[in-house]
């Protein structure tokens, strides 16, 4: 792993600030996107499932200390929903375009389902109306990834040296 952990940290925790402190007061959709589960996801499809899972468990802990979500419960979910995809992106053809769509898309079912489980099992909430939600959600992170990610790969061209032949 590089020194992403030290960008890791302090891009979450803006984000995370954002995403439960400004982006609640500006709904699209009835939803607010998930930045911080975006850009972890990004990141890992950029350089690979173990700093994906790094920058997921860090965008957890800071979305976890601004909520009333006990600490711990988004890292385990992020985490998850980005492990399960990135593993099956070894399988899968690689595209700019339609994979982080379809990634995205999967990660939001499988994280807010694991998030979902464990809210339950913590018995912070009662039944299971919030998964309604959910679809609105997927299609708001969809329409996010691609901004996101493409960003990130123009960060990673102009801060990576390139490698040079002969």
């Amino acid at each position: 792993m590089s020194g992403s952990i030290y960008l890791a940290i302090p891009l979450m925790l803006v984000l995370g600030l954002v995403q439960t402190a400004v982006l609640p007061h500006f709904p699209f959709l009835g939803s607010v996107p998930q930045l911080v589960l975006l850009v972890a996801l990004s990141w890992g499809m950029l350089h690979g499932i173990e700093e994906g899972i790094v920058w997921a468990f860090f965008a957890g802990i800071f979305t976890d200390l601004f909520s009333i979500t006990p600490v711990g419960v988004s890292s385990l979910a992020f985490m998850g929903g980005i492990t399960a995809v990135l593993l099956a992106t070894r399988a899968l053809p690689t595209s700019r375009i339609f994979m982080p769509l379809i990634l995205t898309g999967l990660t939001t079912i499988i994280s807010f389902l694991i998030n979902i489980l464990l809210l339950r099992l913590f018995s912070i909430i009662i039944d299971f109306r919030s998964i309604i939600i959910l679809s609105n959600l997927a299609l708001i992170n969809i329409l996010f990834i691609l901004p996101i990610y493409w960003l990130q790969i123009i960060m990673n061209r102009a801060t990576q040296p390139r490698r040079a032949q002969l």
